[in-house]
């Protein structure tokens, strides 16, 4: 979950629905995301990038996006609720070649759909695999995510980022390994946790700084982008050719997940369209 964080026209349905006031999650936009919408968010568009695993820690997830027992069901309708929880959702991801790899300590539903089951005790991996479809067998199931994993997931939908929408309104600067001054905005880069030199940062802002020349008329998916980007980058010039194929030792690659992390981050109004 990430709190707070920019959102532009992500399809966040697979998980959220019925948001109140009839605001729609099928091209989700805002400023200021929740816990949950921000955790949808964060899923989507790793997805959208064409991630195949996903490492996720209960201690930094949004527990209402993660779960909801029989209890809490028979007392709010899924029909009231908004949220589809991840538990729901796990097993119809791996019906699409996703894998999910997630450490949790406080909920043995994950024990109905999990496919294995490591135990860690004193740093020591240990499968308990067996020991956990006997515990699930013996106990009251999950019911509504044994129905919901036999659902498709959803869909998911590609966006083309708006070229002008990232013309910096001044000078760009890094000021930290998780903080640029893009113009006028602040763009914070701290829920990127594989960022790990302020290096990898310059050459994030640098690459920011070519979406200007997308075209008005451009049908580039973010995906593309970044994938003509990466190719750009693998040939002679290298991290060189993001500054104009001049020499700068202050360089070093970020992962393309990092790449589109920072350009979803960046707080411009119209950023991204969906592709029809």
């Amino acid at each position: 979950a990430e709190d707070g964080r920019n959102v532009s026209s992500v399809n966040i349905s697979p998980f959220i629905n019925n948001l109140p006031f009839g605001q729609g999650t099928d091209s989700f936009t805002t400023a200021d995301a929740s816990g949950s919408t921000s955790q949808a968010t964060n899923i989507m568009e790793a997805l959208e990038m064409g991630a195949k695993t996903l490492l996720i820690d209960e201690d930094t997830c949004a527990t209402n996006f993660m779960i909801r027992d029989d209890k809490m069901m028979q007392l709010v309708h899924k029909d009231k609720e908004p949220i589809t929880p991840f538990l729901y959702k796990a097993r119809t991801l791996s019906k699409q070649g996703i894998s999910v790899i997630l450490v949790v300590g406080s909920c043995g539903d994950f024990f109905d759909v999990g496919d294995t089951t490591i135990l860690m005790d004193c740093f020591s991996c240990h499968d308990v695999t067996a020991r956990a479809k006997q515990i699930a067998a013996t106990r009251a199931a999950n019911g509504g995510a044994l129905a919901a994993s036999k659902e498709n997931f959803g869909n998911v939908t590609p966006r083309c980022p708006v070229g002008s929408a990232f013309n910096p309104t001044g000078k760009v600067s890094v000021r930290s390994k998780a903080v640029v001054a893009y113009g006028d905005t602040e763009l914070d880069l701290s829920g990127l946790e594989q960022l790990v030199t302020r290096e990898q940062t310059n050459a994030i802002a640098l690459a920011l700084q070519r979406l200007p020349a997308l075209g008005p008329d451009s049908k580039m998916t973010i995906f593309q982008v970044l994938t003509q980007l990466n190719a750009l980058l693998d040939q002679g010039d290298g991290l060189d050719a993001l500054a104009n194929g001049q020499f700068d030792g202050t360089l070093a690659r970020p992962r393309v997940f990092e790449l589109a992390g920072a350009i979803n981050r960046l707080r411009s109004k119209g950023s991204f369209v969906q592709l029809k």
